[in-house]
Formats: structure tokens, C-alpha cells, sequence
């Protein structure tokens, strides 16, 4: 029972030993979960403060995440597109793709964002700001370039002439040993293959057109498995392939064509710069320059910014991975509690520090922007200039020249020492004007004269379009005489006295907003305009009525060009010194120590010639005073190797050489362009230099034109000037040694003046001659030569030989036409006859040009030369004082023409409120259409004419010539219609998107635009220098007359004019008249009898013809003889002329008969065509005249069959 009791009692203190050490147990476990609990609290604490920051960031994060993770469909499959198609593109074509294609995607259903940048799609910011460390460009179309080549699959091909893309590479790559190399280089396969081999990456430089064969493997990556390791074929060898192998290529060409088998192989990207791109890039240049200081202080904080964002990135990335790496309980992890804890502090510091970073980054763009107008003027003249190589090739300029030119001016105007820093705005005037125009004079010793006015002009314009002055519609009309698409009924021309071109342009002009009252005002005064019309300086007096006041300077241009085109150029060079200065009007004499000193042993020197402009003499003076060997040789067939054995000695030893005529050596031109390439300034002798001599060629390689320093050279303009450039290199030596020294002085006055006019005639066009020959200083070296042996082996002066030497073997043997032969052969005889040797013979009717009296010592000839005028006047030449019209209005068609390859391509042609390219384009091209029916009440036989149907009608008849005459006719005319209406029925569907726009389209709608006939049409059509809506009233004409001749029969005077084929209609009026006669055809001439009445009936023999105009002369119909000119008026109606055929034998010439040749155009000069007749000239007419015949032949007198207007 005890022990009952007593096990109770022990069971009880086991129980409550139990319980005390549960309970204790209980109590330490509480207390460890206490302990766990205030740690956790701390954690939680920690964590709560480390991402309570973020969590408002973090919170829009998602919210934008979420938005964006719904809209990744549609935005990929936009940047994938970009990608894929659109890296060749310029920045507006992309907008404009990416804008419809987002559309597209909405209106399937498909997410996406509005608006789709590649820079947000698949950009990575951190990533851009090192490429632009690197050297590429800031604008967006380069930022989405490099985006676009580190997303491709394929190999990149830039399209790079300034060679932006070239530098960024170099740049980016350097670190990874870049191999640069040509596809020129004799070594480049063996360079290339080392590449592969060791992960090099390579920049293929200036790739042409086409790609070579041997890169077909790595731009397809033709990779496959050999022995365990990846290899590829280049040549005949297998090269191990190395993965981190890169392959770029850039070309410097403008604008290339690349056939689809290249094209599919790479990416093309398309870097050529945009204004906005350089714009940035000269800002930070002209910042860097003038306060080195900010731009110092702005790239510290790019660099800064860049790294701190890089950190934050980091961090977000660690912080994101340790959280999803946690287990159940992050606040068990103590590690990631303190890194999330540092990362705070860190993130907080980068945060105040990006703040501070911020605002002083305003304030240094502040400061910055200041400068902006400066890039700006740099960005717009470095585009004006890069378009010059539209009007020669010859005219490149590379943007590192550009770069260097902008960089030194600002050297050059900077405030003398000690001297008051100019404000901002200040500073920037004197750095736009110093540049403008230290450009100007850079650029205007490598143009021709010609094209110096040009590039004042067009600098001129785009600065007034920039500044709001003018808009480009004016500017276009002022350029091309169109303002738009004339519909309706016009009204007619007010009075007889206004020439059909001007109405034509004023209607044309009142299609754009600003001159919309023209006609009416102009119909309103037509006295006082009358008068502006007769005046000697129109631009000089007031405009009539409300016009003075109403039109501002340039308006009235634009008005001057309707009515007097001859007297705009003096107007334009004082628009150009109104808005510019003076100085841009008088470019800076030719200096060659000037150019020399720009020169360095790496750039060549580049003279580019024109006709009878030759260095040399200059050349070997200069190299003397300078004490240099010069050693010169002219490039032709086989001369390469010598030619580079003369440069490898010359680099060394620092001589100069000259190579003479490289656009004779065009196939060597690479290899020159390869050793250029390959000077350096640490091999080169610092006195050796390259002198390059060349007529325009584009086979010119473009890097030495744009790196070298080009200067072109003209022979002196003017009779005068040309006169003392020849007397200036004679000697004395040269008439001493010659018996009739007396008579030589005289006659060698007689035949220079004879070599200056043939040179200064020139231009005066198809008046001077049909075709501008190049007559060069050698013409006259071998006939000075003959005159003195002449004058030595003969007693009596041999007037026929010296005439027929050189009239018609030394210079006669460069002229081709025989109308030309003739009028050189006529202005021969003024100088070599017997007058001339008798003292007072002049060489004019003024008597302004008189050989030297008595026995001249050549000093004393230069003195008398200096005191014949500056400017020569036509008469002089055996001109009209109407050619100076004609010369002045083509120097003013030349101009614009010119400056119209020089605007910009596509957009609107309505700057100020006119119609777009466009809808001009559709109204043109459908209002031809509807005039052009394929059947019609007029046009009963159907257009093309059925001519099946006429030659029922019309049979061949043997005794009718005329029916086979009609029947060709039509078939010909048929040609033209056939391809005018397909090219406006294809043009109408591709402005409205149904077919693509092809190159014959597309350069067939830029000459509709401007007014222009396009070329496709003149391939199969008449020859005519119409403009386009003259051109196509005339077509509708011919098809009148010839539909009239069907309908009515042959009519009694014939539109000589109306045919085709003019020659064909002659024959067959010949075939006819021998047929009728029964003589042979070949025993047959024409005789001619001018008209003044208008026959009813047709000519019993031969027939009656009109439409020919008069050019060179006038008609007085009183006497009915050829009679001059009357002011102003260029051509005259000829009256009818009744074609007479003859037989040979019974043809005489009367006494003041001039024989005048009939052309189809002004132009004159035309090509032997298979039917073995001139494609411009038709026939040579009898005319009657009071004057003998030489005084026309220099006239200039000649028939057409139709105007330009």
C-alpha cells in the first residue's frame, strides 16, 4: 500500500518534472522566437526602408511593363520590319513607313503602341550613349542605324560618303584589333583570312556597285563542321572560322545601285547624313572649340551618367536575381537584407548625384544653344555644296575638309589676345560671316566661271528659305516658268507685242497664291508694261500699278523672268549682294601659292581644265621660285607604272610631280586612288607634292577630289584678254627672225584676233557655231609657225595657202560641220587679205579694233591692245546686236536649269500654298490622256491612226508620191502616240500606288514637274527644245494637220513643219516632179521663190510650203529680200516659199543670193542618223538679199522649222 502510495508520488514529481522542463523548453523556445521575431522586425524594417524608395518606381514600372508586354506584338512586328527593310531608307521615307505600318497594325486587331521608335523597341540606352562615345552620330536616324546593324542577321553595307559610319566602326572596334582594308589591296585575301581565323573584326573600305566573288561565302556565312571545328571557304582555301569574327562594309558612293544579289546578302544602311545630324555634330565642335571648358564639363557628365546608370541597371539586376533566389523567407537571409541595404545608400547617392548631374547639364545646354546658329549656317552650306557634284563631277568636297575648314575659321576669327571676349550672340555674327565666307573662297577656286554666280545663287536661295524670305514654290517657278497645271479656258495674250513664252509663264505664275492678279494687272497696264518690256534696264524702272509695291524683290524676279529672261542674271547677282554682300559676286583671283600653301604632301593638287587652258608654263615658273625639281608626265595607255615609279622617288626625295591628262588614263585612275590612299605624312617628305592636271571625267576617283585641293583653270574671257594672254608669251625673237618682219607683225595681229574671236564666239551659241569646237593655243602655235615660213620661202604672200592652212586644216581640221567650215573660212579672209598689212585696217565696222600702226615693238602692241574695249559687242564678230539678247537669255536658262539639278527631289512643289508634285503630276498626265482619244468625231481614224484604213483611202500610186508620204508619216507619228499615252497611263496609276514607280517613271515625272520634255519621249519623237506644254500643243498640231490631210486630202501650202521626217516629203515631191517630166530624180536641184501671197490651189510642179521661222535676220516683205533684224526681235515669220525643182544644169546663184541652211531646231547641231541625213539639219535655201553673202554667214543666219517656245 506504501509503495502504492509512494509510486503515486513519484509518478507525480515525474509528471511535474515533465511539465517544468516542457515548460522551460517552451520558455526558451519563446524566447528564441522573441529574439527571431525582433530580428526579423529589424530585417523587415531594413528591407521595408531598403525598397520602400523603389516602390513607386517599381509600381509604374509594372504598370508600364504591363502596357508594354501587351503591346510587344504589334511593336516587334513594326521594328522587325525596320530592320529587315528599311535600313537603306532616309529618315522620311521611314517616318513615313513606320506611321502606315502602325496603322496597318491597329486596323488588324493586332496590340501596339501609337507611335513605334526603334530606339525605345529595341534600344538599350546604355548601350547607345557608348556608341555615341564612340563617334556616332546624335541624330535619331543614326542611333536607329546602329540599332538596325546589331539586330540584323546579315553582314552590314553602309552607304557612307561622308564617312560617318567609317569613323564610328574605327572607333568601336579599335580595341579588338580592327583590320581596315580595300578590296584593292594586293594583300587583302591573306589580311581577310587572318581575321576569320583570330576573331578580328573587319571594315571593308570604299565597296563599289558590285562585290567581289571571293566575300560570297562570309556574306552568306557558308560556315560548316570539319574536324571538330568551324570552317569556311575564302578563295581556294578552307579557314578556320573564329565566332567572334565581324565583317562591315562601306561605300562612299551617293546614291549606288545594288542589284538584288547583293542586296540580299547584307543589310544596307543608308548614313548619308542629314542637316539636323550635322547640325548637332558641328554644335558640339563649335562648343568644344569656343568653350573647351563646358563641353569638357558635359562630356565628364555623359561619362558619369552613362556609368551611373550602368550601376543602377546592376544594381536593379542583382537585387532581382538574390530576391527570386530566396528561399521561403527572405528575412531569414541576412545576406541579401545587407545588400539590399547597401544598395539603397548607393542608389541614393547615384540619385542626388544624377540630380546635381541634371541641372548642370541644363545649364551647360543652355549656354550651348546659344551657339546654335552657327552649326546651323554650316549644316545648310555643307549641303549646298555637297549638291554641286549634280552639275559637275569634278565638284566633291569630303565632310573632314568641310569639318577642318569650319574648325580653322573659327581659329582665324577668334579675338586677338588681351582683347574683350565678345558676347554670345556677337561672337556667333562674326563666326557665320567669317566662315560663309572663307567657304565661298575655298569652294569658288575649284568651280568654273560658269558656276560661280550658281553657288552664290543657290546658298543665297536656301538662306532665305531658312529665314522665311521666300518660299520654294516662288523658287521653283522663278527656276522653271511653272507654277502648276493650267485647266480651263486661259485667257488670250493682250497684244501682239507680248511674246507667246511670257503669257504662257504669267499664266503659269498666277497658279501660285502671291501672284494669282498677275495677267489681269498686267492685261490692266499694258502701256507702262510695254515700256518696262522696251526698256535697256527693265529691272531698274518702277512696275506698273499696284505691282511696284505689292511684289517683293524676289516676286519681281519671277515677273522679270516672264518678260525680259535676258536681263535676269544682273538682277540675280543683286539679290545676291542685297541679302549677302558684295564680296559674293566677285570670287577671289586665281592664286597658286594660295592653294599650294592649303596643300600638304598627302593631298594632291588638282587643276581642272577647260578648252585651251593649260598649267604648265605656270606650273615650272612656280616649282622655280620655289627651287624644286619638277617632273612631269602625260597619263595615256602603258605610262601607269612609270607614273608610280615617278611618285615613289619624288616621296622620298620631295620633288614634285605632275601627271598630266588623268581623264585619258581612266582605267589606271584606281590604282592612283590606291597610292594616295597609302601616303603618309611620317613617310612623306614634307616638300614633296602630287599636281594632277584633268578635264571633268566621273572616272575621277572621288576620294582625291574630295581630299585634294582642286583649282580650275579658263583661258581669259574676252577679245581683249585673249589677245594679250597670246602677246604676253611672244618674243621678239619670234618676228626678227623672219625677212618681212613688217608684214608678220601684222598678220600675226591679223591671225591672234582671228584666234580670239573663234574662242569668244563661242558664246553666242548655235549663232557662232553649230557645235562649240575646242580650239586650244597649239591651233595657233602651228599656224604662227607657217605664217613665218611663208612669209620666208615666198616673195609675194601666198593669200590662199595661209588661208587654206589654217581655215581649213589647222583650225578647219577640228571643225566637223560644213556650215561652221564655212563661216570659219569667211571670218578668215577679214585677216588674211591684203588690207591688212596697209596701216588703219580694222577688224571692225566701229573701228574699235585697228591693227597696230607701222612697225610696232611687241611692247608697244600690248599698249595697243590695252586700249580696245573690256566688252567686245557683237558686231565685232559680224553679229546683230540681237545676239547679245540670245546669249544673255541662254546664260539665264543655263542658270536656272542648273540650280534646278540643284533642289531638292520628291515632296511638295507647294512650300507657299501651291499644288503638291503629286496632284500636279495626275492633272498633267490626265488632261494629255483625255486630248490624246483612242477614237474621236475628228479623229475618225482612231489614234494611233488605223493606217490600214488611210491606205485604202491613199493607195501607193506611182504618180501621187505624197500618199506613201502620209501613210510613213503616220506610222512614225503612231510610234510617238503609242509611247506618250502607256508612259501617262503608267505615270496616272503609279502617283496613285497601283504599280511601282520605275526610274523611266520617276525621271519622267521630274521633267513634267519642272516643265521639261521628258527624255523617254524624245526617244521616239521629232527632235524639239520645246518646253513640255508647248511641246504637246505642237504634237496635237502635227496630228491635226496630218488628220486634216486625211480628211480634206493634200493641202495647197504644206506645214513643212508638221513632218516627221522632212527629208521624206521633199523626196517624194522630187519623186513626183521627175516622174511627171520623166527625168532622172539625181539630175534634179531646188530652186525657191519666196511668196507673199497665199496660194488656194497646190503648185502645178514642186509645192508651197510655210511654218519656217527666220533666225539671225528679219524679212522685208516690201522688197522681199532678207533684211536685218529689228530690236529685241529674235525670229521672224518666213513667208511661204514655193519648192521648185530644177534640173542641175539649169541651176544659177545670183549676185546677193545667200544660201541658208534650214534646221528642225535652234540647237542646230544634230548626229548622222542610219538614213544618212543629219537629225537636225533638212536642206540649204536660196534666199534673196541685198547684202553680200559673207555678211550673213557671219550673221549667223540660218531657217527653222520650229522655236523653243
Amino acid at each position: 500500500e506504501k509503495q502504492a502510495a509512494l509510486q503515486v508520488v513519484l509518478d507525480k514529481i515525474a509528471e511535474l518534472e515533465a511539465n517544468f522542463k516542457q515548460a522551460n523548453d517552451d520558455k526558451e523556445s519563446l524566447a528564441n522566437q522573441v529574439d527571431m521575431c525582433e530580428k526579423k522586425l529589424v530585417r523587415a524594417g531594413k528591407l521595408i526602408s531598403g525598397l520602400g524608395g523603389e516602390k513607386t518606381r517599381w509600381t509604374e514600372n509594372v504598370k508600364t511593363l504591363g502596357e508594354e508586354f501587351t503591346n510587344v506584338t504589334g511593336d516587334v512586328l513594326v521594328s522587325s520590319a525596320i530592320v529587315a527593310y528599311l535600313g537603306v531608307f532616309s529618315s522620311t521615307y521611314r517616318d513615313d513607313f513606320v506611321s502606315e505600318a502602325v496603322q496597318d497594325v491597329m486596323s488588324k486587331g493586332i496590340p501596339g503602341s501609337a507611335t513605334v521608335q526603334l530606339e525605345k523597341v529595341l534600344g538599350n540606352p546604355v548601350q547607345i550613349r557608348d556608341w555615341n562615345l564612340q563617334g556616332l552620330p546624335r541624330d535619331t536616324l543614326s542611333i536607329d542605324n546602329a540599332i538596325i546593324m546589331s539586330k540584323s542577321r546579315r553582314w552590314p553595307l553602309m552607304i557612307d560618303p561622308q564617312g560617318q559610319a567609317n569613323k564610328w566602326i574605327r572607333n568601336m572596334e579599335k580595341e579588338n584589333q580592327l583590320g581596315v582594308f580595300k578590296l584593292s589591296q594586293s594583300d587583302f585575301i591573306r589580311n581577310l583570312e587572318t581575321c576569320v581565323q583570330y576573331g578580328r573584326p573587319v571594315l571593308l573600305e570604299n565597296v563599289g556597285e558590285t562585290i567581289d566573288s571571293i566575300l560570297e561565302p562570309l556574306l552568306t556565312k557558308a560556315v560548316y563542321k570539319s574536324g571538330g571545328s568551324n570552317v569556311i571557304n575564302i578563295g581556294d582555301s578552307a579557314v578556320e572560322y573564329h565566332d567572334n569574327f565581324k565583317l562591315y562594309l562601306t561605300t562612299k558612293l551617293p546614291n549606288p545601285h545594288y542589284a538584288p544579289e547583293v542586296s540580299t546578302k547584307v543589310v544596307l544602311i543608308n548614313f548619308t547624313i542629314t542637316p539636323v545630324g550635322l547640325s548637332d555634330q558641328l554644335l558640339g565642335i563649335t562648343v568644344e572649340v569656343e568653350r573647351n571648358d563646358l563641353e569638357q564639363e558635359r562630356q565628364r557628365l555623359v561619362i558619369q551618367n552613362a556609368g551611373f546608370k550602368k550601376q543602377l541597371a546592376q544594381i536593379e539586376d542583382k537585387i532581382l536575381k538574390m530576391l527570386s533566389e530566396a528561399g521561403g523567407d527572405i528575412l531569414e537571409d541576412e545576406e541579401l537584407i545587407n545588400t539590399l541595404s547597401a544598395s539603397k545608400v548607393t542608389s541614393n547617392e547615384i540619385g542626388i548625384a544624377l540630380e546635381a548631374a541634371e541641372k548642370t547639364e541644363a545649364v551647360i545646354n543652355d549656354t550651348r544653344m546659344k551657339y546654335t546658329p552657327y552649326p546651323e549656317r554650316g549644316s545648310l552650306l555643307f549641303f549646298c555644296i555637297a549638291e554641286m557634284r549634280n552639275i559637275e563631277p569634278m565638284y566633291q568636297y569630303s565632310l573632314d575638309w568641310f569639318i577642318n575648314l569650319y574648325i580653322v575659321s573659327m581659329k582665324d576669327s577668334a579675338p586677338e589676345e588681351g582683347a574683350p571676349m565678345p558676347e554670345v550672340e556677337e561672337r556667333v555674327d562674326q563666326l557665320i560671316a567669317h566662315f560663309t565666307y572663307s567657304l565661298y573662297r575655298n569652294v569658288c577656286r575649284s568651280l568654273f566661271e560658269k558656276d560661280k554666280l550658281l553657288y552664290s545663287f543657290l546658298v543665297c536661295t536656301r538662306l532665305m528659305i531658312s529665314l522665311d524670305k521666300i518660299n520654294s514654290s516662288e523658287l521653283s517657278f522663278l527656276l522653271s516658268g511653272v507654277g502648276g497645271v493650267l485647266q480651263g479656258q486661259q485667257p488670250i495674250k493682250p497684244a501682239d507685242w507680248v511674246p507667246d513664252r511670257t503669257w504662257t509663264e504669267m499664266l503659269h505664275a498666277s497658279q501660285l497664291p502671291s501672284f494669282k492678279e498677275l495677267p489681269g494687272e498686267f492685261t490692266a497696264n499694258l502701256a507702262k508694261w510695254l515700256e518696262v518690256y522696251d526698256s535697256t534696264d527693265p529691272a531698274a524702272m518702277q512696275m506698273p500699278g499696284k505691282a511696284h509695291e505689292k511684289y517683293n524683290s524676289f516676286q519681281k524676279i519671277c515677273i522679270l523672268r516672264c518678260l525680259r529672261p535676258d536681263k535676269v542674271v544682273p538682277v540675280v547677282q543683286q539679290l545676291v549682294i542685297d541679302e549677302m554682300g558684295q564680296e559674293y559676286v566677285e570670287p577671289p583671283p586665281f592664286d597658286l601659292k594660295l592653294s599650294y600653301e592649303d596643300s600638304s604632301p598627302i593631298s594632291p593638287l588638282i587643276f581642272v581644265l577647260s578648252p585651251g587652258a593649260d598649267p604648265n608654263a605656270a606650273l615650272i615658273q612656280f616649282a622655280d621660285s620655289f627651287g624644286v625639281k619638277l617632273e612631269s608626265l602625260s597619263l595615256g595607255q602603258g605610262q601607269g607604272p612609270i607614273a608610280q615609279r615617278m611618285i615613289d622617288d619624288a616621296i622620298d626625295r620631295g620633288t614634285w610631280v605632275v601627271l598630266q591628262n588623268c581623264h585619258l588614263a581612266p582605267s589606271w585612275m584606281p590604282a592612283l586612288e590606291a597610292k594616295v590612299e597609302g601616303f603618309s605624312l611620317e613617310r612623306a617628305h614634307p616638300q614633296f607634292r602630287l599636281w594632277l592636271t584633268s578635264y571633268p571625267s566621273d572616272k575621277f576617283p572621288v576620294s582625291i577630289l574630295q581630299n585634294g585641293v582642286k583649282m580650275t583653270l579658263q583661258p581669259p574671257k574676252g577679245i581683249r584678254a585673249n589677245m594679250l594672254n597670246t602677246y604676253f608669251v611672244m618674243e621678239d625673237g619670234y618676228f626678227h627672225g623672219c625677212k618681212k618682219a613688217k608684214d608678220l607683225k601684222k598678220l600675226h595681229f591679223g591671225l591672234a584676233f582671228f584666234h580670239a574671236l573663234l574662242q569668244e564666239r563661242r558664246k553666242f551659241g548655235p549663232l557662232g557655231f553649230n557645235i562649240p569646237y575646242e580650239f586650244t593655243e597649239s591651233d595657233l602655235k602651228i599656224c604662227q609657225t607657217q605664217l613665218q615660213m611663208f612669209l620666208d620661202e615666198f616673195d609675194i604672200i601666198p593669200w590662199e595657202a595661209l588661208r587654206y592652212t589654217a581655215g581649213e586644216t589647222n583650225y578647219g581640221g577640228r571643225v566637223t560641220d560644213g556650215h561652221d567650215r564655212r563661216t570659219t573660212a569667211t571670218m578668215l579672209y577679214d585677216f588674211y587679205n591684203p588690207e591688212v598689212i596697209k596701216d588703219g585696217y580694222s577688224f571692225s565696222e566701229s573701228g574699235n579694233y585697228i591693227v597696230p600702226p607701222g612697225d610696232p615693238t611687241l611692247e608697244e602692241t600690248r599698249e595697243h591692245l590695252k586700249g580696245f574695249p573690256l566688252l567686245e559687242s557683237p558686231e565685232v564678230f559680224g553679229l546683230h546686236e540681237n545676239a547679245n539678247i540670245t546669249c544673255a537669255r541662254s546664260e539665264t536658262y543655263a542658270l536656272f536649269d542648273s540650280m534646278l539639278l540643284l533642289m531638292p527631289k520628291g515632296g511638295s512643289g507647294g512650300g507657299g500654298g501651291g499644288q503638291t508634285n503629286e496632284e500636279i503630276l495626275e492633272a498633267l498626265a490626265t488632261g494629255m490622256l483625255e486630248r490624246l482619244p483612242i477614237k474621236s468625231e475628228k479623229y475618225m481614224f482612231g489614234l494611233p491612226f488605223r493606217v490600214d484604213e488611210v491606205s485604202e483611202k491613199y493607195p501607193t500610186d506611182y504618180n501621187e508620191s505624197m500618199n506613201t508620204v502620209l501613210t510613213q508619216e503616220l506610222l512614225r507619228f503612231n510610234r510617238v502616240i503609242d509611247v506618250l499615252r502607256n508612259t501617262l497611263q503608267q505615270l496616272v496609276k503609279a502617283v496613285k500606288g497601283l504599280i511601282v514607280m520605275s526610274g523611266d517613271l520617276e525621271a519622267l515625272a521630274a521633267s513634267m514637274v519642272t516643265g521639261a520634255t521628258p527624255a523617254l519621249w524624245m526617244k521616239a519623237s521629232y527632235p524639239s527644245l520645246k518646253p513640255l506644254s508647248s511641246y504637246f500643243d505642237d504634237f496635237i498640231k502635227r496630228i491635226d494637220f496630218l488628220q486634216q490631210w486625211i480628211d480634206e486630202g493634200p493641202p495647197p501650202v504644206f506645214w513643212l513643219s508638221g513632218f516627221f521626217f522632212t527629208q521624206s516629203f521633199l523626196t517624194g515631191t522630187l519623186q513626183n516632179y521627175a516622174r511627171k517630166h520623166k527625168v532622172a530624180i539625181d539630175t534634179l536641184k531646188w530652186d525657191f521663190m519666196v511668196r507673199l501671197d497665199t496660194p488656194s490651189t497646190k503648185a502645178d510642179d514642186g509645192c508651197f510650203v510655210n511654218g519656217l521661222f527666220i533666225d539671225g535676220a528679219a524679212w522685208d516683205h516690201r522688197k522681199n529680200v532678207l533684211t536685218e533684224q529689228k530690236p529685241k526681235v529674235l525670229f521672224e515669220v518666213m513667208p511661204i516659199i514655193q519648192l521648185l525643182p530644177i534640173l542641175t544644169t539649169d541651176f544659177k546663184l545670183k549676185k546677193g543670193d545667200y544660201e541658208s541652211p534650214l534646221y528642225k531646231t535652234s540647237a542646230r547641231r544634230g548626229t548622222l542618223s542610219t538614213t544618212g541625213h543629219s537629225t537636225n539639219f533638212v536642206m540649204n535655201m536660196i534666199i534673196p538679199t541685198e547684202r553680200e553673202e559673207r555678211h550673213w554667214v557671219k550673221r549667223g543666219v540660218a531657217l527653222l522649222t520650229q522655236l523653243d517656245d
